[in-house]
C-alpha cells in the first residue's frame, strides 16, 4: 500500500469513529458523510486496500511521488499529471469507483475542472447524487464562467437526489432538465382520466380570506365548520330548542385549540402535537409575543393592506417555512445528526459553513424556484418588519437573520410555487351532510323551519402549500393535466395530478398557472408579472391578441373612417377588425387562405370554447 493510501486510511478511520477534526476546514478530503461512506466503500469492497498491505502497483515509483492524500501537501506537477491521467483512464474504462477514488486522492486545491467533472459523473452514475451535486457545484466554481452544460449536470444531480423516491414510486414519469429548466415527462402512454401521481405539501397555511369564515385544521386541512360559525350572528337569535336540534343533526366536530393561544385550531390531538413540533412551538404568541401581530393580521381576512400585504397566499406560510428551518437545525444538533458538533450558544456561526446544519436544514426547500421583482418587497415594509421582529425575538433557539434579501427569496419561493388545495372534507361537505341528516331522520318539519335561518352553501376552506413534485410541473395554456384535491392518506390531505389529454412517451406534463378563459394578451402579461416568463405554448402560438392584426401573417387591418370620432382618440388610426374564428373567437384572419393555413399548422388542436375549461391554477 502506498504512503498516501496509508495516511488516507488513518484519516478515514478516525472520521468513521467520529474522531473528526472540529472544523470543516480540516476535512478537505471528505466534506460530507455521503462522500466519506463512498470512499470507505470503494477502499473496502472495490480496491480491498484494508486487507491488502502490499504496495499499490498502480502507483508510480516512489521517487516520482510526494507522499500525499486528499488532505495533505501539494502534489508535484508530474504526480498531479499522472493522477489526472489515471483518473481519466479509469473513467474511460468504466471503472467508476476507482476513477472517483483517483479523483478524490487529488487535493481539492489542485483539482482541475476536468477532475471535478469526472468525479461528478462517476457519482451520478453510481447514484450517489448528494456527492455528485457537490462535485458539479465545485466544477462550476472552478470554471468561473457561465457553463450551460455544467449547470444542467448540477441540476440533474439535484433532481435525482431530491426526487429519487418519487421517481421510484411513480415509474410512469421522469424529471428532466435542460436550458429552460426542469419539467416532468411521460415515460409511457398515459390515458385521459388516469391519476398520475399524488403529492403532499412540505409547508402550508390557510388563505387569509377564508381563515375566519371557514375554519379548518391547520395540519390536515379538514373543515371545522360548526353551527355557530355557519349561522354567525344569527346563531344567538335562534331559539335554544332549535339550536339543540341543529347540533344533533350537525356532523360531530370538536375543534381543539392550542392550549396557550387562541389562534390555531386542530381536528385532533395528533394534529395539534404535529403543529407544535413542526413550527408552533416558536410561533405561539404565548412564547413569542411578536407573532401576535401576524396572527391578528391573518384573522382580519384582508389580503390587500397598504404597506403590509398584497398576495393571495397567507404570510403565515412564510413564517412557518422559516420556523421549520430553525427547528430542523435545532433537532439535528440535539439528535447528533449533523456532521459537526455545533454549540447552540454559537449559532450565529452556522451561516459561515457551506455544509453545516443551516444549509442542511434549508435544503428541504431548495428545489423551489424563486424569481421576481426584488423591488416589490419594498411595497410591503411592514410585513418585513413583522418577520424581523418574530425571528429576532429572544425566545428563538437560534439566530436566523431576516434581511431584505432573505425575505425576498422566501417570498418569491412561495409566490412562484404555492398551489391551492384542501382536504376533500370541505365546509360544503359538512353542510351537505347536515341537510342530508335532517331529510333522512327528521319527522318534525325541522327542514322547513330552518329555511328562515339557512344562508345557503358555506365558503370552503382554501390552503396554499409548497408541493415538491407538483412544483416541477410547467405551465401551458393548453395544459395536459389538471390538479385536484385529494386525501392522500387517512391523516394527510394533498393533491393528485390527473391526465386530461392522452400523453405519449416523451410528452411533457403541464398545468395552467392562470385563468384559461382570459385572452392571450392578458394571460401572457399575468404570467410575466407573476412568474417572470413569456408563454410560448401551442395555444399562445395559434391565438391572437386582438382583431386588428392577422393571427397568421401579422398583417395589420386597413385604416377606415372612424364611425364614432367623439368616443375615441382622434390621433389614433381607426382600423377595421378582421373576422374572428367562429368557434374559439380567439384568432383573427385577414383572409380564408391565412385561416386555412393556421388551421393546418396547429390552430385546430387548440380551437375550442376555453370559458368552459376547468381551472387548476396555482394559489396565486
Amino acid at each position: 500500500m502506498s504512503g498516501d493510501d496509508i495516511n488516507a486510511d488513518r484519516m478515514l478511520e478516525a472520521m468513521a469513529n467520529n474522531n473528526q477534526p472540529s472544523t470543516i476546514n480540516q476535512l478537505n478530503g471528505c466534506t460530507s458523510k455521503e462522500e466519506l461512506d463512498l470512499i470507505m466503500h470503494i477502499r473496502r469492497t472495490i480496491l480491498h486496500l484494508d486487507e491488502d498491505t502490499t504496495n499499490d502497483r498502480s502507483s508510480p515509483k516512489k521517487d516520482t511521488i510526494s507522499t500525499t492524500t486528499a488532505t495533505s501537501s501539494t502534489l508535484s506537477t508530474a504526480t498531479l499529471d499522472f493522477k489526472i491521467e489515471r483518473a481519466k483512464q479509469k473513467f474511460a474504462a468504466g471503472s467508476l469507483e476507482e476513477a472517483f477514488y483517483e479523483c478524490w486522492k487529488i487535493p481539492q486545491e489542485q483539482r482541475t475542472l476536468e477532475i471535478w467533472k469526472i468525479g461528478g459523473e462517476c457519482c451520478k452514475k453510481l447514484r450517489v447524487f448528494a456527492v455528485a451535486q457537490r462535485w458539479f457545484s465545485e466544477a462550476i466554481h472552478v470554471c468561473r464562467s457561465n457553463n450551460t452544460d455544467l449547470n444542467v449536470k448540477l441540476e440533474q444531480a439535484r433532481i435525482a437526489r431530491f426526487f429519487n423516491t418519487y421517481l421510484t414510486q411513480y415509474p410512469m414519469i421522469d424529471i428532466r432538465v435542460d436550458e429552460r429548466g426542469k419539467g416532468i415527462y411521460a415515460k409511457r402512454v398515459i390515458s385521459p382520466g388516469e391519476d398520475i401521481f399524488t403529492d403532499i405539501p412540505l409547508v402550508h397555511a390557510q388563505t387569509v380570506d377564508t381563515l375566519s369564515i371557514s375554519p379548518a385544521c391547520a395540519i390536515c386541512t379538514t373543515s371545522l365548520l360548526t353551527p355557530a360559525v355557519y349561522f354567525e350572528t344569527t346563531w344567538s337569535r335562534i331559539p335554544e330548542k332549535l339550536q339543540r336540534q341543529i347540533e344533533e343533526y350537525w356532523p360531530h366536530i370538536t375543534p381543539i385549540s392550542c392550549p396557550y393561544c387562541p389562534f390555531e385550531l386542530y381536528c385532533s390531538e395528533a394534529c395539534r402535537q404535529q403543529a407544535w413540533d413542526n413550527y408552533h412551538k416558536i410561533l405561539c404568541p404565548s412564547f413569542n409575543p411578536e407573532t401576535t401581530e401576524l396572527y391578528q393580521f391573518c384573522a382580519n381576512g384582508q389580503i390587500i393592506v397598504r404597506e403590509t400585504w398584497n398576495s393571495i397566499f397567507s404570510p403565515m406560510i412564510l413564517a412557518k417555512l422559516i420556523a421549520m428551518i430553525i427547528l430542523n437545525i435545532v433537532n439535528s444538533v440535539q439528535n447528533g445528526t449533523t456532521q459537526n458538533s455545533i454549540d447552540l450558544n454559537y449559532s450565529h456561526k452556522l451561516q459561515q459553513t457551506d455544509d453545516g446544519p443551516l444549509e442542511q436544514a434549508k435544503e428541504i426547500f431548495s428545489e423551489f424556484i424563486s424569481s421576481g421583482d426584488a423591488t416589490y418587497i419594498r411595497t410591503i415594509p411592514r410585513m418585513l418588519k413583522i418577520m424581523k421582529n418574530i425571528f429576532n425575538h429572544s425566545s428563538m433557539p437560534i439566530h436566523y437573520e431576516i434581511n431584505e434579501q432573505e425575505f425576498t427569496y422566501r417570498f418569491y419561493q412561495i409566490a412562484c410555487n404555492a398551489q391551492s388545495f384542501s382536504s376533500p372534507t370541505y365546509a360544503t361537505t359538512i353542510y351537505t351532510r347536515f341537510l342530508s341528516n335532517i331529510r333522512q331522520r327528521d319527522r318534525t318539519g325541522l327542514y322547513q323551519l330552518l329555511q328562515t335561518y339557512l344562508k345557503g352553501e358555506p365558503i370552503d376552506q382554501v390552503f396554499g402549500g409548497l408541493f415538491p413534485l407538483q412544483s416541477s410541473l410547467n405551465h401551458s395554456c393548453d395544459n395536459s393535466c389538471e390538479i385536484m384535491d385529494c386525501q392522500v392518506t387517512s391523516e394527510v390531505a394533498g393533491i393528485k395530478v390527473r391526465c386530461k389529454h392522452q400523453l405519449k412517451p416523451g410528452d411533457e406534463l403541464t398545468i395552467n398557472y392562470v385563468d384559461l378563459a382570459l385572452g392571450r394578451r392578458a394571460r401572457r402579461a399575468m404570467l410575466k408579472r407573476a412568474y417572470n416568463f413569456w408563454c410560448e405554448c401551442q395555444r399562445c402560438t395559434f391565438e391572437g391578441d386582438d382583431a386588428y392584426s392577422c393571427t397568421e401573417c401579422k398583417t395589420l387591418s386597413p385604416i377606415i373612417d372612424n364611425p364614432n370620432p367623439n368616443l375615441t382618440n382622434g390621433n389614433i388610426p381607426y382600423r377595421k377588425p378582421f373576422p374572428a374564428c367562429s368557434r374559439c373567437r380567439n384568432a383573427w384572419y385577414c383572409s380564408p387562405t391565412c385561416q386555412k393555413q393556421a388551421w393546418k399548422q396547429g390552430h385546430k388542436l387548440i380551437c375550442r370554447d376555453w370559458t368552459k375549461e376547468r381551472s387548476s391554477s396555482s394559489a396565486n
